[in-house]
């Protein structure tokens, strides 16, 4: 049971100590800008800008957005790292949304929106350098509309809608024996995941029937946790290696998890989709925005 209590206070802290007028957003890189900047670069700088409802975002086409921390992508004289990548190093897929969905939204909104967990924001997030990612990937990959999980052959340079049909696919092609000469030859990132055999055989030989069961059990993440075996065991691999978390809903959208009480209709969310894992220097186009730090703290703990 998630304890709403103690996050709702979190969030009154939070937005206590938010300026009423914030000031215009800093474009980290490129510097000096290297030609005309995107329109879905330009409107993230504003955070008073106003929001874009749900209900009207356009489906993705061609520009992503990715949220990380600034260590993780610029050097200390904001460089672009010759390491950056979109995702973790040793992750082969990462997660996007689009960037018309962060238009006007405070760090902590876009937390909500992209799907954090409640509890993952209060641990882990406080006090972050943040920055936003907003690129193109180079012309060979492409968007696919496939919802199915019948990816098609060139489907590593493919970015799928996050269903769950397509996410079994992508992990049944991903897995690999660790021992093979593919992930012996593994680059940064991966192309393969590599996993011991006998979990790459489990995957393999996971049943429909148990997939199926994945499906519609989506919103039972701590019954499958309780329950145990061979259904938590597959969602848990899902989880370590693709990165599909509790809020994982596999309908093509994010899950905006404090917004999630028991009596409220369901939200329109943001398009989600999921692409290659890259280095960022390989990007065809590429800007980096400061989001800055998530601050929480009440009226005697602020420092004056």
């Amino acid at each position: 049971m998630k304890k709403f209590p103690l996050l709702v206070c979190s969030l009154l802290l939070v937005f206590s100590s938010v300026p009423l007028f914030a000031q215009e957003r800093q474009v980290l890189y490129p510097k000096p800008p290297s030609g005309p900047m995107p329109d879905q670069a330009k409107s993230i700088l504003d955070p008073n800008k106003a929001k874009i409802p749900m209900d009207q975002l356009q489906r993705p086409s061609g520009y992503f957005v990715r949220i990380t921390e600034r260590r993780f992508v610029l050097t200390e004289t904001d460089e672009l790292s010759a390491e950056a990548v979109l995702a973790g190093p040793t992750k082969t897929r990462v997660f996007l949304t689009t960037p018309e969905g962060l238009v006007g939204k405070s760090l902590l909104e876009i937390y909500a929106d992209i799907g954090y967990e409640a509890e993952d924001v209060l641990r882990k997030q406080e006090g972050k350098d943040m920055v936003a990612i907003i690129f193109r990937y180079p012309t060979n990959i492409t968007l696919s509309n496939v919802e199915n999980g019948n990816l098609g052959r060139d489907w590593r340079n493919r970015i799928y809608p996050t269903t769950w049909d397509n996410l079994f696919s992508l992990f049944t092609r991903l897995v690999q024996d660790q021992r093979s000469a593919a992930c012996k030859e593994a680059g940064t990132p991966p192309k393969y995941i590599c996993l011991p055999p006998q979990d790459r055989t489990f995957i393999l030989r996971f049943p429909l029937a148990g997939k199926r069961q994945l499906k519609t059990k989506a919103k039972s993440y701590p019954v499958l946790q309780a329950t145990g075996g061979s259904l938590w065991k597959y969602r848990k691999l899902l989880e370590d290696n693709l990165s599909l978390f509790e809020h994982f809903r596999g309908d093509g959208r994010t899950e905006n998890e404090l917004l999630n009480f028991r009596d409220t209709k369901p939200q329109p969310r943001l398009y989600e989709v999921i692409g290659p894992n890259m280095k960022v220097s390989e990007l065809s186009e590429v800007v980096v925005i400061h989001l800055g730090k998530l601050t929480i703290e009440d009226d005697y703990s602020r420092k004056q």
